[in-house]
């Protein structure tokens, strides 16, 4: 009886993780989206409102910071392989995926995504106001100008990202690249530095979760297993079309990840664009594995029901981009 109790025990386990993982894959794009993600058209609003109701007038060429962000569709679509790239030349620090699952990016642009045509009203901004006024007026919600708060978003990364690039490898050009950013938070960082430079690189989907399979990682931001093909090819297809639609908004740079391995990118092009004088083409030569273990179980083909529920989710899009 035992032996049976343990069969039974385990089986009911295996069950109900299948059922967790299956019902969380279907779930976590359509009905509970974490509130960055929820709030990532009211960003664009947010951001399109500030520049025309508090427009600015920024001198580009007295802006010294030009930081470049590597964004990618995905996991395995060949970011860390052009990060190692962009630092070849030593004149680069690229960050890779500074506290990820923190969601730091995303949860300081969602901190703007309340700003609307009538939100905050004029009357709470601080040049309003006198202080003699102070004491004698409603004064519960005065509010620094909105060119403040974007210095001090721009001040935190800033002092977590830039300064310690210099500080801790003497180096003035820094970055960081991401699998998980839409292009509204691009958008969002070019609010912040408007020299910034974005290079957006993608992959075929089949070729990308071919790779990936067989990780049990749960993501703790967006908030879902990556496992699950139907969470893997949401979560592509939500960011790559984003990237495709808006990548020229921040005159951004499209890296098409089979043209990069394939030699057919201009690297020399891609170079001048970040602000670096050239890249190393050898490292494109070198296979650096992660050290998770989980790549060594990890199979590399995908089952036929996998490829169908990917070919549903993302169909029109891998049309598009010529994938198969």
């Amino acid at each position: 009886m035992g032996i049976l109790s343990d069969k039974y025990n385990l089986y009911s386990k295996v069950k109900k993780r299948i059922w967790q993982v299956f019902s969380e894959a279907v779930t976590h794009r359509v009905y509970s989206f974490p509130p960055e993600l929820k709030n990532i058209t009211k960003l664009d609003n947010a951001l399109s409102c500030i520049e025309t109701r508090w427009p600015e007038e920024v001198d580009l060429e007295k802006d010294p910071e030009k930081p470049v962000f590597l964004l990618s569709a995905g996991w395995r679509s060949g970011s860390t392989l052009l990060q190692r790239l962009l630092c070849s030349s030593n004149e680069l620090v690229m960050w890779g995926e500074p506290l990820g699952d923190s969601a730091v990016i995303p949860r300081m642009a969602s901190s703007l995504s309340s700003l609307s045509s009538s939100y905050p009203p004029d009357e709470f901004f601080s040049h309003n106001q006198e202080l003699k006024s102070f004491s004698s007026s409603w004064i519960a919600n005065v509010t620094p100008e909105v060119k403040a708060l974007r210095l001090a978003h721009r001040a935190f990364f800033d002092s977590w990202l830039a300064q310690s690039a210099r500080e801790t490898y003497g180096v003035k050009n820094w970055g960081l690249k991401e699998v998980r950013l839409t292009i509204e938070h691009a958008r969002y960082l070019k609010w912040i530095y408007p020299n910034a430079r974005f290079v957006f690189i993608y992959r075929n989907l089949f070729d990308a979760y071919s790779s990936w399979r067989g990780n049990m990682w749960a993501d703790k931001w967006p908030g879902y297993y990556t496992w699950s093909p139907i969470a893997y090819a949401r979560h592509w297809k939500l960011l790559l079309s984003g990237y495709l639609d808006g990548y020229k908004d921040v005159d951004g740079y499209l890296v098409k990840y089979e043209e990069l391995v394939a030699g057919e990118i201009d690297l020399q092009g891609l170079a001048d664009y970040v602000g670096i004088s050239e890249i190393d083409r050898t490292v494109l030569d070198k296979r650096i594995a992660s050290p998770d273990k989980v790549k060594k179980r990890r199979k590399k083909w995908i089952t036929p029901i996998e490829r169908l529920l990917l070919n549903f989710i993302a169909s029109s899009l891998l049309k598009k981009l010529g994938y198969k």
